[in-house]
């Protein structure tokens, strides 16, 4: 009789499935962030140097939210269907390098705003596609581990691309800088390649790749939108996303108090960096993987930095702490957000929850910046920076207390 063969040793135990899919997407971001970083670090001065105000450059803000949500809706009718969200991710990501690195030929605050605004179309397009797609291929458990991973490698992108700028700064133009970024731009379109073609064969091993999806707001979709956990992760995640100032408005408010250059640019990778650590913190398990306490965390830290920044002008201590306090809220809000997303969620509409959660946020946001702007152009930044933390700290305290059980894994309803 032979004799049973042993089990596997652990070291030839095969991976956990779809364990390279968080990696290759974490390395599309990380390439995407390196070009549209370098030229976000870039922004501020060049905002000033065409002639722009604090309102300008909320308006650059709000606009690209207002197009980024155009492409939230484009995103989510067309998602559902992993052959269409390929599609998506993949134009996505080159519609924004394209039209970042073009911002090396803008020759006005106008064409600035015009080109910030394609990029961000681009980033609609591919965002809820991207997460659809992931959250599809990976068991439940995986999730926090790989959104934690993706952020992790984005914001690794966003460090190298402005450390890169800074480096190049005395020895190539803005504009030579700009053009530069099609470098990494090229690595981040075939890293959407192969992460989007890994993912959909994931995805084909457990699911019958939902061969036909309903509308965005057909009577499914709408039939989980007046469930009360799915309303109070709306509005608390808007309101959330809404107090999360945008990096460039918080940089803004620092140079156009007289705030050096050099100085700027510390705060950006400062927050940078402690987008990183905090998303490690996530991937091993240091901080929280349930999105309750990850939301709870954000909110504190998120309206933090913008009282920070609330007295007229701003030390650099000050600064330098707010964008520190700003990256790790963003890191947990990220990730917080997506797993509590695609847990309320079955995977068929899982593109479509998200492209709607992401133009609610947007709606409002499109609301409340250019009204700060005002308000700071005005002399007014502590009421309008306490409105912002007003905001964050509310939405987080609605998703920190909500009842039900944040924190069960995502898909269960799928």
């Amino acid at each position: 009789m032979t004799a049973p063969l042993p089990p596997p040793s652990p070291s030839s135990a095969p991976p956990p499935r779809g364990d390279s899919v968080p990696l290759l997407f974490g390395m599309t971001s990380l390439f995407a962030d390196m070009t549209y970083e370098m030229a976000h670090v870039l922004l501020p001065a060049l905002m000033l140097h065409l002639g722009g105000t604090g309102m300008a450059t909320a308006l650059m803000e709000s606009l690209a939210e207002g197009t980024r949500m155009g492409g939230f809706l484009f995103s989510g009718r067309l998602g559902g269907v992993p052959r269409r969200e390929i599609l998506l991710v993949r134009g996505g990501y080159g519609l924004t390098v394209l039209s970042t690195v073009l911002m090396g030929a803008a020759g006005s605050a106008g064409a600035l705003i015009a080109l910030k605004s394609l990029s961000w179309f681009g980033k609609g397009l591919r965002g809820p596609a991207r997460d659809a797609l992931l959250s599809n291929a990976l068991p439940p458990e995986l999730l926090a581990r790989a959104f934690g991973t993706v952020q992790s490698l984005d914001q690794v992108g966003g460090i190298t691309g402005p450390l890169l700028a800074l480096a190049l700064a005395g020895f190539l133009s803005p504009a030579h800088l700009l053009f530069l970024g099609a470098l990494p731009g090229v690595l981040c379109l075939a890293f959407s390649v192969l992460a989007t073609r890994r993912a959909a064969a994931e995805q084909r091993k457990t699911q019958d790749g939902h061969a036909s999806a309903p509308g965005l707001f057909s009577s499914s979709v709408r039939g989980h939108l007046i469930r009360p956990d799915i309303r109070i992760y709306f509005l608390g995640g808007t309101l959330l996303r809404a107090g999360m100032l945008p990096a460039t408005l918080l940089m803004f408010r620092f140079a156009s108090e007289g705030g050096s250059f050099p100085v700027t640019v510390v705060g950006f990778l400062l927050a940078s960096l402690l987008t990183v650590l905090a998303n490690l913190g996530i991937v091993r398990k240091i901080l929280p993987q349930s999105p309750r306490p990850l939301m709870g965390i954000a909110a504190f830290l998120i309206a933090s930095s913008a009282l920070l920044l609330a007295r007229g002008g701003a030390h650099p201590a000050a600064y330098l702490l707010a964008m520190t306090a700003w990256g790790a809220g963003e890191a947990c809000a990220m990730v917080g957000l997506k797993v509590r997303g695609a847990a309320l969620w079955p995977p068929e509409l899982r593109s479509r929850g998200f492209a709607l959660f992401e133009i609610s946020a947007a709606l409002l946001s499109l609301l409340l910046w250019p009204l700060l702007a005002h308000l700071w152009d005005r002399g007014e930044t502590a009421f309008g920076m306490g409105v912002a933390a007003l905001a964050a700290a509310a939405g987080g305290g609605l998703l920190l207390l909500e009842k039900g059980k944040a924190e069960r894994s995502s898909g269960g309803r799928g």
